[in-house]
């Protein structure tokens, strides 16, 4: 499994709120991160570490809404060379896939995709964190604070937003969550996404340059070619984007990896996997946190996972855990009771 990494300029802003710079630092030591990390942006950091750091100093600086108020004091380059794409881009909407498209460069632990659902008017960009990579209320706030953020920039103008969603349930930064993002918030969904009027998409990008395009996607090409490892690795990735998508067919994720179906086939078969089992392994890890993190009904559950029938969800859950999803969610409730 690769090493999921963060750029640093993931930091932008704690030094800034931070009570004391002695303490923030020793904070940083404590997990692993070197004080360069707060003056060298470019810098990949390891991404449990920078999780550790933002829960460890939201509770010792008793700052529940940490990622907001480092969301605050950033701006697009946050992304670095990823934000290049706005250059090469026409339209709101093109520039989004792009960034969504490139996200591996600034880290390999967050899947982002766009989403336009038929029939609707809004879109909405859902995010994903990798499932080995502990539970964080603040990195998850301050992901999709960052969201809000780069979709301004992109805009160029405050963007309303219909609704934000996290997966996990309310806490003591709701105050703060709901004056961030100034609409409805939903606690314990099935996704964590950001939902807004779906006209935006069309919106022309003002700084686009299309006489760099041809020299920033080389450049990207490269980036990416240099942080993903392997290819099961990247398969995975695209795996994961088909699935939030609804679209995660064998030939829709050849298509997304720039490969025939056959080779991926074979690439994958080398790598002792398949395209199956990297799907039942996207499920296994989403069902989990579905069940234990959220209160949605499990025909919900199954419905999220792509599963037609919640039945056929129900005996996969049994062969991942051993135990049927609502005696798994019972039990677990019990458990936490007693604590």
């Amino acid at each position: 499994m690769a090493r999921l990494f963060t750029r640093a300029s993931k930091l932008t802003g704690i030094a800034d709120i931070a009570p004391d710079r002695g303490d923030l630092l020793a904070h940083m030591r404590a997990v692993g991160i070197e004080a360069d990390a707060l003056r060298k942006s470019d810098i990949s950091i390891d991404y449990a570490a920078f999780c550790a750091l933002l829960h460890n100093c939201a509770v010792a600086w008793d700052m529940p809404d940490i990622g907001l108020r480092m969301a605050g004091l950033q701006g697009l380059d946050l992304l670095g060379p990823v934000a290049l794409v706005v250059r090469m881009e026409r339209t709101f909407r093109s520039a989004m896939n792009a960034i969504c498209e490139n996200l591996i460069i600034h880290s390999n632990a967050i899947l982002a995709v766009l989403e336009e659902t038929p029939g609707t008017d809004t879109a909405t960009v859902v995010l994903d964190i990798r499932s080995d990579i502990p539970d964080s209320r603040e990195n998850t706030e301050l992901i999709l604070a960052q969201a809000n953020v780069v979709i301004d920039a992109i805009a160029e103008m405050d963007v309303p937003l219909v609704e934000v969603a996290f997966r996990h349930a309310k806490g003591a930064s709701a105050p703060a969550v709901s004056k961030f993002f100034g609409c409805p918030v939903r606690y314990g969904a099935e996704r964590n996404a950001l939902s807004f009027d779906r006209d935006i998409l069309d919106l022309a990008v003002q700084r686009s340059d299309h006489a760099f395009h041809t020299l920033i996607q080389r450049y990207l090409m490269t980036s990416k070619a240099e942080v993903a490892s392997n290819f099961v690795d990247e398969a995975r990735r695209e795996v994961s984007r088909q699935m939030e998508l609804g679209t995660c067919t064998l030939e829709n994720v050849a298509r997304g990896l720039k490969i025939s179906t056959r080779s991926m086939q074979r690439q994958l078969r080398t790598n002792n996997t398949t395209f199956g089992d990297l799907v039942d392994e996207w499920r296994q890890d989403r069902a989990l946190s579905l069940v234990l993190n959220t209160r949605l009904p499990l025909s919900e559950v199954s419905g999220a996972l792509g599963y037609s029938e919640q039945s056929v969800f129900t005996k996969a859950f049994r062969r991942w855990y051993g135990i049927a999803p609502l005696r798994y969610r019972t039990d677990s409730d019990k458990l936490i009771a007693v604590r």
